[in-house]
């Protein structure tokens, strides 16, 4: 099976809590956090939230916003409006044979239509300006740079964390211009509806792999 995954950008502004997420082992409340600097295109994140999808797998999505509420909005079906900043990616454990995601660092590799990888651990994704559900706004794909997970996450309370090093994006028009460079780390939290596709969301595509 090709392995891709569709990264959500946000979605409605319906109430509800972060998906029941937190409590044990990770204590505090039941969202995740971060912290980034530097900017991409003149803009910054300002992390109020950050999620990851299905542990339990060798491609899993891991999504940072300055939207508190992340999960519930991800799978929520109207645009919250105002400007909304999203920074996701997908880490890839493509040794062989195929098992789950792992510890480790995971460096860039443009994992859609640029040929096969060697075995190894690499991520892909994309920091989006979203305006709509459906793809609408601005979007620049990581160059390089490398996600190290320190903590893997569960389905059952232990958050995922991860630092971000040194990741360069450039437009994704074709441009090749280095826009920018984010540096930090998130302490995410698990959400059923950081999936392939979810419910709003069709902006940050993390680029598939041809791998079976």
């Amino acid at each position: 099976m090709k392995r891709w995954m569709l990264l959500g950008l946000l979605a409605c502004a319906c109430g509800g809590s972060n998906g029941g997420n937190g409590g044990t082992p990770d204590s505090g409340p039941g969202a995740g956090s971060g912290s980034f600097t530097g900017t991409v295109n003149g803009h910054s994140l300002t992390v109020r939230d950050a999620v990851f999808g299905n542990p339990n797998s060798g491609f899993v999505a891991i999504i940072a916003s300055d939207q508190a509420n992340l999960c519930t909005l991800l799978g929520g079906t109207t645009f919250p409006g105002g400007t909304v900043t999203v920074l996701g990616v997908a880490v890839a454990n493509l040794n062989v044979p195929a098992t789950n995601i792992v510890a480790g660092a995971y460096q860039f590799f443009p994992l859609q239509g640029h040929g096969q990888p060697s075995p190894g651990l690499y991520f892909d994704g994309a920091f989006a300006l979203p305006t709509d559900c459906v793809g609408g706004g601005e979007a620049f794909v990581p160059t390089g740079g490398t996600v190290t997970i320190t903590q893997l996450g569960t389905t059952t309370g232990t958050h995922l964390k991860a630092t971000y090093s040194n990741i360069t994006f450039e437009p994704t028009d074709g441009g090749t211009a280095n826009v920018g460079t984010l540096n930090g780390s998130v302490d995410a939290v698990y959400c059923a509806n950081a999936t392939a596709s979810p419910s709003c969301g069709r902006l940050l595509l993390a680029r598939p792999p041809t791998v079976e």
